[in-house]
């Protein structure tokens, strides 16, 4: 009776007292930490490659890094800032002869602090800081402290990398523009715009000219993995992958009046033959409950499903860019049938951006489906766990049998599927409604939508 009434006190006053508290205070706890390595290695079939990325771990509050400063351009002088496109120099006429130079916009990107433009609809008070339209740049603020700034400091580039399948050796260089990734860079306008989408690059290892031949797509073979850091990071010697990993098998995208027979699958080449004979489908505009299926093997049931559009504006032909994305995962209540994961997606029957007055190559979208090998699905799934913990990577300092390091080594393989949707009203003839609008749109009158859609299994 004790413990609970004094179990109740406690729960009052810690729910009725809260205070923010600057990360600076505790800045003292973390004073003697040293940088970690964080890898992640991933072979990727479905292109034939692989890739990794190596870090150092760094504070929070690391202010050599997190400086609250745009940046990107390094301190130089004015002439030499204006010669770089879109960028912004931030120093004094008269005064300096060099300054910070960056990629801050007076004007979509003086919002304040807590990132919101007040001016916008979904916006707010005008920062109580009086850092909105102040005309610099301050901490919070797009474009201040952004990925291109700090990511080149925290990469680890001077690694010996090797990934190994049937003792043949692959060596990986390291490239400033390895890989990349979609992000929204907000603008300050507080939701998510199509034109707002930006692409970052980063730097990672690449398979190197050794590699050339390397069988990347053994589905039943296994792949170990090594990495080196001498150096600040020579304390870890010889990492490696704790056992070898298997690859994911990507996903098939199927026709549901195939759904029945894909049930009694039991192994991943009956799947395969019920792949949809056509990498496009096509769905009338506004319809509802359109889905589109996928099917993979148990031993791959967690996804990443992401939608991109393409980017008409782009000098890049069939350029797209990431417009949105979810995780996904079979499980025994729906989608496990045996030893086959029958999925399925919904899909939003609208055309996004213009050119709805004709049929054309430009009214299109695409679906990718990533499925993740085992070793990848820990660290993916278990996001609760320690990034260290032994369970969510599978790498090992002192030649494989030492401490976890965080990071892993997996798999990651896509498939992807292409959408049109069809504006059924565009055509006013039965002769150009028949002919043009694929199987999505019928003549009674005037050219309407049919919805085939089946039920959602």
């Amino acid at each position: 009776m004790k413990f609970n009434l004094l179990l109740l006190i406690l729960l009052l006053l810690f729910s009725s007292c809260t205070k923010e508290i600057d990360i600076s205070e505790f800045s003292d706890d973390f004073a003697g930490y040293q940088s970690e390595l964080r890898i992640e290695a991933l072979i990727l079939p479905s292109d034939n490659t692989a890739i990794v990325r190596i870090d150092r771990s760094v504070l929070i509050n690391e202010t050599e890094l997190f400086n609250c400063i745009d940046d990107n351009y390094g301190i130089i002088s004015k002439d030499v800032c204006n010669a770089i496109e879109n960028s912004t120099w931030h120093g004094t006429d008269g005064v300096d002869e060099t300054a910070p130079c960056g990629n801050w916009n007076l004007e979509t990107d003086d919002v304040g602090s807590d990132g919101i433009d007040s001016n916008q609809p979904s916006g707010q008070q005008p920062d109580s800081d009086g850092t909105e339209s102040n005309g610099v740049p301050d901490c919070g603020e797009p474009n201040v402290d952004e990925y291109e700034e700090y990511l080149p400091d925290i990469h680890v580039t001077d690694c010996t990398v090797i990934i190994i399948h049937d003792n043949q050796s692959c060596n990986l260089e390291y490239d400033v523009a390895g890989g990349n990734f979609f992000y929204s860079s907000g603008k300050g306008k507080g939701f998510f715009l199509f034109e707002n989408m930006s692409v970052v690059n980063y730097g990672a290892y690449r398979p190197d000219v050794s590699c050339d031949g390397f069988n990347w797509k053994d589905f039943d073979g296994e792949y170990s993995f090594e990495a080196n850091c001498d150096g600040i990071f020579e304390q870890y010697g010889k990492i490696k992958s704790k056992t070898p990993i298997r690859l994911s098998r990507p996903v098939i995208f199927y026709d549901y009046e195939n759904h029945e027979n894909m049930k009694n699958c039991s192994g991943y080449t009956c799947i395969e033959s019920n792949t949809i004979s056509d990498d496009t489908l096509y769905f009338s505009n506004n319809s509802p409950n359109e889905y589109i299926y996928y099917a993979s093997l148990l031993e791959s049931s967690y996804y990443q499903v992401s939608q991109f559009l393409l980017d008409k504006n782009s000098s890049t032909e069939n350029d797209f860019i990431f417009f949105h994305g979810h995780p996904n995962q079979a499980t025994d209540v729906e989608g496990i049938y045996e030893n086959v994961c029958l999925i399925n997606e919904k899909i939003v029957a609208e055309i996004f951006d213009g050119n709805d007055d004709e049929i054309d190559e430009a009214d299109i979208s695409k679906y990718e489906i990533f499925t993740f090998n085992k070793s990848f699905t820990n660290y993916y799934a278990y996001d609760l766990l320690d990034i260290r913990d032994p369970i969510r990577t599978n790498l090992r300092d002192n030649n494989g049998v030492g401490d976890p390091v965080m990071g892993t080594f997996g798999a990651i393989s896509s498939n992807s599927i292409f959408l049109r949707v069809i504006d059924c009203s565009q055509f006013d003839t039965e002769e150009t409604c028949d002919t043009n609008s694929q199987p999505v749109c019928e003549w009674n009158g005037e050219c309407g939508t049919i919805n085939f859609a089946p039920p959602q299994p």
